[in-house]
């Protein structure tokens, strides 16, 4: 059973149903032996990216990219295409996120993927590491302490992400700060990928209170190796609106620098008020796809879309087709998308889904979101 529950909490929950359409031009069909074998085609053929009322500008810019703004559709690159999808975990994983451990660290030579995934109310974050991305074993708890900011509970640390820095490895979550109810951004450190990472700050990371607070925080490296976070402002905690946020980091990861940025907001249909479960992933013709998640968590219209930045920091475009990824046998409200490069540099996606549709929305609260892997084809 995961957290993140409106029923319980007031807001969205991690990797579930998001209120979608059907909307995508070409969505990919899955054979019936495929679907048999629990595997679900995710390849997307989009519209073509330039064409007239085929991308929406959305969030905020500042002046001085006023003239990127006016080129960005004429420059935005082929939609990223995925391979076939399949389960790699069974348990609970929602908001799954896979750190590969470089060669030749210390690390290295016990583990080669790390995966960590939103509170399962038995760990902060459960953890599980991996020769080969297909047998899994549980380890301990990640984060099995909270900072003295947070409340305490097993119910509220959600959406993980890390990154090695020089002189570890920093994780980013969210959980509950004691003193507004309100879910805040934390940062941890470790020498060890697996951890126990520790947070001895005093305060959290980031927290908008006048925003609903922050969730799901995932960590931008670009390329010129500089760190960004990007996170969503937990609006619908609070019946307000939802926004996918951008804000550079230092180089050690451990604090903020320059000012936050809105990248997007809960401007289409489909999404219902609602975005989450932000991810960046560097386009190969240039500009970066930012992936999200939209909609209601218990619904199985809980879909993940996708909008492409001239930078890390926008301004960004989203497509006006409809959620990349919807509802398909064997892979239900398919969200928290992240993308990791594997040990032999391939490029996989990996998101969370249910593997058969709830009978209800009460019902999505005890089923298990299952780990999916896909290989991402093109980019």
């Amino acid at each position: 059973m995961s957290v993140r529950r409106s029923d319980l909490f007031g807001r969205s929950a991690p990797g579930t149903a998001r209120e979608g359409r059907r909307g995508w031009a070409g969505w990919p069909l899955c054979s019936a032996a495929a679907v048999a074998a629990g595997i679900v085609l995710l390849g997307v053929v989009g519209p073509a990216l330039g064409h007239p009322g085929g991308w929406q500008p959305t969030g905020r810019s500042s002046v001085g990219r006023l003239s990127a703004e006016h080129s960005w559709r004429a420059a935005t690159p082929a939609l990223p295409r995925f391979g076939a999808a399949r389960a790699a975990h069974s348990d609970d994983v929602g908001d799954p996120f896979i750190l590969t451990v470089p060669r030749g660290t210390a690390a290295d030579r016990r583990v080669r993927y790390v995966l960590l995934w939103t509170t399962d109310w038995q760990s902060n974050v459960p953890t599980a590491v991996s020769e080969d991305l297909v047998h899994w074993r549980r380890v301990a708890d990640a984060l099995p302490v909270l900072p003295t900011w947070a409340t305490g509970s097993r119910t509220m640390t959600w959406g993980p992400s890390a990154v090695r820095v020089a002189a570890g490895w920093v994780l980013f979550y969210s959980t509950q700060e004691a003193s507004s109810g309100l879910e805040c951004l934390g940062r941890a450190v470790s020498d060890d990928p697996v951890g126990p990472y520790v947070d001895r700050s005093s305060r959290p990371l980031v927290c908008q209170r006048s925003l609903g607070g922050d969730i799901d925080p995932s960590v931008v490296r670009d390329e010129r190796g500089a760190l960004s976070l990007v996170w969503k402002n937990d609006g619908n905690a609070r019946g307000s609106a939802t926004g996918i946020w951008h804000q550079s980091l230092s180089a050690d990861g451990l604090s903020l620098t320059g000012q936050p940025r809105r990248l997007l907001t809960a401007d289409q249909r489909w999404e219902q008020g609602i975005l989450e479960g932000p991810a960046m992933l560097r386009a190969a013709a240039g500009g970066w796809w930012l992936f999200y998640s939209a909609g209601a968590w218990q619904s199985n219209t809980y879909s993940t879309g996708v909008a492409w930045c001239v930078t890390v920091d926008g301004p960004c475009s989203k497509s006006r087709s409809g959620p990349l990824l919807t509802s398909a046998p064997g892979a239900i409200s398919p969200g928290g998308l992240e993308t990791f490069i594997d040990r032999g540099g391939r490029l996989w996606a990996s998101y969370s889904a249910f593997p058969s549709r709830p009978a209800s929305r009460a019902a999505a609260m005890a089923e298990n979101r299952v780990l999916l892997l896909a290989p991402v084809l093109t980019r």
